[in-house]
């Protein structure tokens, strides 16, 4: 089946038989991804009396309890519920089923060698992508091509889909003005490849958070200024076999009341038509 779309003055069409998956597959009890040092995705079979949720122990059907941190256990998205009281579940923001998304591949940058701000402050050691870079990587696309953008970073290893975060492993993320930046730019739906868009220990200030809801530093009521039709996805993972450029985005979720749920982008790619 293929999807033909108008963009701007200009139509695409998508073959919606070549989806590619840019989530990582959760392994509960194997090999995961895993941040802040929280526990790993646990699947443990339903025992109730008689029943036994476990074909293979004698049972009529398999059936289990999975326990996991969507923030920290593999690719999420997260609400605008993330920073504020207010509760303001993810299928909430999503008003598109599919959206326009670029994909960009940018080798981040050591923190002291770059010219950019970050509250509450940079680790020169760290990793962090720049408004520079992505200022030339986007150049050549519209804001009515950013309602979507997802960032892999370089180098682009498959260790990334269980990749353990921590002091030793620090993590990238955004410096302020490259957030600034996306926001300037409209990006409605923003995915990475990394497990935060803010520094993993930051005094609690998810300053990056905060610029893409429009959310001020220190505020957490939900306020007439907050953009709440927004989302962020993290953890992503972008094989090497999926190329850069203009897709079209089924961000897929599960329908639950919180701020972060595990999900799956899947891409399709655009092929502008004469």
């Amino acid at each position: 089946m293929k999807l033909e779309i108008n963009i701007g003055d200009d139509t695409y069409q998508a073959d919606l038989s070549q989806q590619q998956s840019i989530a990582i597959t959760l392994l509960p009890n194997g090999d995961q991804p895993s941040h802040f040092g929280v526990a790993a995705c646990t699947s443990e079979t339903i025992v109730e009396g008689d029943f036994i949720g476990d074909t293979n122990r004698g049972g009529s059907c398999n059936c289990n309890l999975l326990t996991l941190t969507p923030h920290c256990n593999g690719t999420h998205t997260e609400s605008i519920a993330h920073v504020v009281n207010q509760d303001f579940p993810v299928y909430n923001a999503i008003d598109e089923s599919l959206f326009p998304t670029v994909l960009v591949s940018i080798d981040a940058k050591i923190a002291s060698k770059v010219d950019e701000k970050y509250f509450p402050s940079m680790d020169s050691d760290n990793r962090v992508v720049t408004r520079s870079q992505l200022e030339t990587s986007l150049a050549n696309y519209s804001d009515q091509q950013l309602v979507g953008l997802a960032v892999r970073t370089l180098p682009n290893p498959s260790s990334k889909k269980s990749a353990v975060y921590d002091t030793n492993n620090y993590p990238i993320y955004f410096t302020n003005d490259a957030m600034n930046y996306i926001y300037a730019r409209g990006v409605k739906h923003l995915m990475v490849d990394f497990p935060s868009v803010d520094k993993m220990y930051d005094d609690g200030e998810l300053s990056n958070h905060r610029i893409f809801w429009n959310v001020e530093l220190g505020n957490v009521e939900l306020d007439s200024n907050a953009q709440t039709n927004k989302t962020i996805s993290e953890m992503i993972y972008a094989a090497p076999s999926i190329e850069d450029g203009f897709y079209i985005c089924n961000l897929q979720i599960p329908e639950i009341d919180t701020d972060a749920v595990p999900s799956r982008p899947v891409l399709f790619k655009l092929n502008k038509q004469d």
